[in-house]
């Protein structure tokens, strides 16, 4: 089965705004995520979370309680 999967800011209007987007097998939905792509444009509209190492999140839940 294919997937569409969706970048903010590119050529073609969707759902009133514009995005890029790929149509991939299933399979490699997990891999072109992990390069930047969403699966919906909502997504592909939220601000992307800063990633941080568990160990500091970790310190830091502690320092927290």
């Amino acid at each position: 089965m294919s997937v569409m999967l969706y970048k903010h800011g590119g050529p073609h209007e969707i759902h009133g705004d514009n995005f890029d987007y790929i149509i991939v097998d299933e399979k490699d939905v997990d891999a072109k995520v992990k390069e930047g792509w969403a699966k919906t444009t909502d997504e592909a509209k939220a601000p992307k979370a800063e990633k941080k190492p568990a160990a500091k999140r970790a310190a830091k839940a502690k320092t927290e309680e």
